[in-house]
């Protein structure tokens, strides 16, 4: 019997194992590797400013006026450095009034995920002739406004700062979202710049199952434009771009400029970079997206599956990522599935928090309730998160959407105690090897491997 070893991504470690060749369906996947750029990406960004679809060139469209640039926080891996030189560069040659920058944190904790970015971003600041601020939102003291609601009834209220600007500029890093299908502009309102309250009704549409990884409406196959949480994010954006906050408080209904530049890199290899009229940016980044990550794969019975290093490998709150990024498209319904990863979570977190969620409040939320709700029938969990439904709580519905509707036996590889994986339904497997033979032996079914999880969107179907 000849046997092929695999190595995933395990933290910043790595963990080694064989399975039986005879009972592989397909290669391990991973997440396809970029070609070397010619270019640095501070210049593949500079380059595509320079040359922008749908627009004039930046610099050309903000002269005196007030300019905001929209950049991702620091919980999104990504470059927002360059991003952000780049770009806020190119709107000072432009001779703006006043440029603001914001850090769109949503619901993250802007002293922990500005800590780094907003310190660079004024650095940057003192090489700009026109005055800067740097705006670090905060989801619940930030100020704010209402703007209106989205067609499915959401109430836009945003930062007021954003509002007051007659230039509105996106810096982003597109990518698989397992939620709103791609994770794109659209994200830098709602959740972006937007008020707890705005982000809580917005989320709450992440509990319909087309709320999910490939689907989003910028996608140019109907079939999977239905996404009610990014339906709802799209128009929320949509519904900004319509008003300008003027200096006495009131909304104005204006036209408003706005331009964009969007892109997928891995550490400093550039894929593919697109930058001007917002619109013509989002309708390619799903196809660009699945260029570089999408897999239509026969499933599999067992699946063994890394979520990818860090960060995604660091707490099971994000680890869940890849249960819908790519578990749920490679396994059959009453599968098993071994998840690789250390969960060790950040040093400053207490036990009990950290290696499940980012902070206390997410814990509660998404792992208490998971270990309440664990054994309670599926359609009572719905009512129930439906009905109480807060931030976090969308997690709880999906994982036990994964134990009682797809008939997922889920253990974990992890750093975690044994009994706490079993609070929350999971259950623990110190040794791989082992739990890979004691599979093989039940000559029950074929394996799949999956290595960065979390990067991947998987799709039931063919072998590729």
């Amino acid at each position: 019997m000849s046997r092929t070893e695999f190595t995933l991504s395990y933290g910043t470690q790595k963990r080694t194992f064989s399975i039986d060749s005879g009972l592989l369906r397909g290669p391990q996947l991973n997440p396809r590797p970029f070609p070397r750029g010619s270019v640095s990406a501070l210049e593949a960004i500079r380059n595509s400013l320079e040359h922008p679809v749908g627009r004039p060139r930046l610099r050309d469209m903000v002269a005196g006026k007030i300019v905001g640039l929209c950049i991702s926080d620091e919980f999104r891996a990504g470059l927002q450095a360059q991003i952000a030189e780049a770009m806020m560069l190119e709107i000072d040659a432009g001779k703006p009034a006043q440029l603001r920058v914001f850090i769109a944190t949503g619901t993250h904790d802007p002293a922990v995920y500005c800590k780094n970015l907003a310190p660079l971003v004024e650095k940057i600041g003192e090489r700009l002739s026109c005055p800067l601020r740097v705006i670090r939102h905060d989801c619940d003291r930030s100020r704010f406004v209402d703007v209106g609601t989205t067609p499915l009834g959401t109430l836009v209220r945003v930062e007021a700062d954003w509002m007051e600007t007659e230039v509105r500029v996106h810096g982003h890093e597109a990518k698989h979202h397992y939620m709103a299908g791609y994770s794109m502009i659209d994200k830098h309102i709602v959740p972006g710049v937007a008020s707890r309250l705005t982000v809580e009704q917005n989320h709450k549409r992440s509990l319909s199952p087309n709320s999910a990884a490939g689907r989003n409406p910028w996608v140019a196959d109907p079939a999977r434009q239905d996404n009610p949480f990014s339906i709802d994010g799209r128009d929320a954006r949509a519904l900004t771009e319509r008003f300008l906050l003027l200096p006495d408080g009131t909304l104005a209904e204006q036209h408003v400029d706005t331009f964009a530049l969007d892109m997928i890199s891995e550490k400093e290899d550039v894929f593919w970079v697109l930058s001007g009229d917002p619109t013509l940016i989002c309708r390619e980044v799903p196809a660009k997206a699945d260029e570089v990550a999408l897999y239509t794969v026969e499933p599999a019975r067992y699946v063994v599956i890394s979520p990818g290093g860090p960060p995604a490998s660091t707490a099971l709150y994000g680890v869940q990522n890849c249960f819908d990024m790519a578990l749920l498209g490679a396994i059959e319904k009453g599968g098993e599935a071994l998840v690789v990863a250390p969960c060790d979570g950040r040093p400053d977190l207490p036990d009990g928090v950290r290696g499940i969620a980012p902070d206390a409040k997410s814990t509660e939320l998404f792992w208490a309730n998971l270990v309440r709700l664990r054994d309670t029938p599926l359609d009572e969990c719905f009512q129930y998160i439906s009905d109480h439904f807060e931030l976090y709580m969308w997690k709880t519905y999906r994982v036990l959407r994964n134990f009682k509707q797809d008939r997922l036996r889920i253990y974990l590889h992890t750093q975690l105690p044994d009994d706490l994986v079993r609070q929350g339904g999971f259950l623990p497997a110190p040794d791989i090897d082992a739990w890979v033979r004691e599979r093989e032996a039940r000559g029950d079914g074929a394996f799949r491997v999956i290595d960065g999880g979390n990067k991947l969107c998987v799709v039931s179907g063919r072998t590729p």
